[in-house]
């Protein structure tokens, strides 16, 4: 079976391009918070679960999660945003072991930014960590969302620090726009690639 690579970064550190040109690469990426969302209209046992904890205005009229309410309901409530990522990763996380089984390749990424925060380092094959300086992702998350700089800090502190994601790596990719992103690409491709031929049993 192919290697399970977790790739994550903190809020503006560049994962989404990283995971682009991987994919270019011919690797199968997850993508787990766009795929939580779907879940969270999709699956009807996680749905359940929403409403119970959070009432029936969870979800719309036209049957959509309503973002707003939701978001206003846990992101200032530390206690109900983990009662909703008790919900939701579960769910996601079998999702994503059903999504790995069915790739062919050598290897396959799963693309989420807490996945060193909710403690699953040890379903992964190996870690790919993107970092990138503080400064230079508050510049890009405010640019692109047009959130002010206590808006970045409140969602950029729900994260480790960089230097702490960055001690979890195997793989460590710079994204901080002086070192060429490329290269580190293509080099943690052929580790990988590798370390998945080696892997395999003798005689195939």
């Amino acid at each position: 079976m192919a290697l399970r690579i977790g790739i994550t970064g903190n809020i503006g550190a560049g994962k989404t391009t990283v995971c682009r040109d991987f994919e270019r690469l011919g690797v199968a990426v997850y993508y787990a918070d766009v795929r939580a969302k779907e879940l969270m209209n999709e699956n009807p046992v996680l749905r359940r679960s929403i409403v119970n904890d959070f009432g029936p205005d969870s979800y719309g009229p036209d049957g959509r999660l309503d973002r707003a309410y939701l978001a206003e309901r846990v992101f200032t409530d530390p206690a109900a945003l983990a009662r909703l990522n008790a919900h939701v990763h579960p769910t996601v996380a079998e999702d994503a072991a059903a999504w790995h089984r069915r790739q062919r390749g050598p290897y396959t990424l799963h693309e989420a930014a807490i996945l060193l925060e909710i403690g699953s380092r040890d379903q992964y094959d190996g870690m790919i960590v993107v970092s990138c300086p503080y400064p230079i992702r508050m510049a890009r998350v405010m640019q692109r969302d047009g959130i002010s700089e206590e808006d970045f800090a409140a969602r950029a502190d729900k994260q480790w620090t960089d230097e702490r994601k960055a001690a979890a790596a195997d793989f460590l990719i710079h994204n901080d726009g002086r070192q060429l992103l490329l290269p580190q690409i293509l080099a943690t491709d052929r580790q990988l690639r590798r370390r998945a031929h080696q892997s395999l049993p003798a005689g195939v």
